[in-house]
């Protein structure tokens, strides 16, 4: 049995891998497609969206405190956002994808260890993830402001989704691929016995 001391030290690094990783991307993200900027924060490619699914499936509770410690970092320290949209934007990004996880493990009866995720499974929590997290960034500005800007919520949707697309896709080839290396290096020691 794992000792509390061990998941301590557990969950706090799946914090900051989730953190580290989201932040990572967000510079990417910027690096790569600034040109396709909306607004300040909302692009029509957000390849950390990606990680955003991610981290929850893998992390759970911990993936979301992650996402939202690097929401709080973003919104007030990079994008310097007035101190309602920054605790605001923070929780919806990373509210919007533990809530899709806990839907889709509630609607799925997921295992541990992601048993009973399949690709169709894993592609839907990614696409209510690209839905949930816009809509909950544009549902605190409405009550803040008393507006909906209708297009950037469009744009974050489409961006969401897609960097979403991105970062599975991504995932899925790196796991091939180890996989191919797991296979070749099983053949490889087979031969050299």
């Amino acid at each position: 049995m794992i000792d509390w001391k061990t998941k301590a030290i557990r969950h706090l690094g799946h914090i900051a891998i989730t953190t580290l990783v989201f932040l990572a991307l967000n510079g990417l993200n910027e690096l790569l497609f600034i040109q396709l900027e909306h607004s300040n924060g909302i692009n029509w490619v957000f390849i950390p969206a990606g990680i955003r699914v991610l981290a929850t499936l893998l992390f759970g509770f911990a993936g979301f405190e992650g996402l939202l410690l690097a929401g709080f970092y973003l919104n007030f320290h990079h994008f310097s956002f007035d101190d309602i949209r920054a605790w605001s934007g923070a929780f919806a990004g990373a509210l919007g994808p533990y809530l899709a996880y806990l839907s889709a493990k509630h609607w799925f009866n997921l295992g541990p260890r992601l048993r009973g995720l399949t690709l169709p499974r894993l592609l839907f929590t990614g696409l209510l993830c690209g839905l949930m997290s816009p809509a909950f960034h544009h549902a605190f500005m409405w009550v803040q402001t008393g507006l909906v800007d209708w297009q950037g919520l469009v744009v974050m949707i489409v961006g969401d989704s897609l960097g979403i697309l991105i970062v599975l896709g991504i995932a899925k080839g790196l796991i091939a691929l180890a996989e191919r290396n797991d296979r070749a290096a099983g053949l490889v020691s087979r031969w050299r016995h």
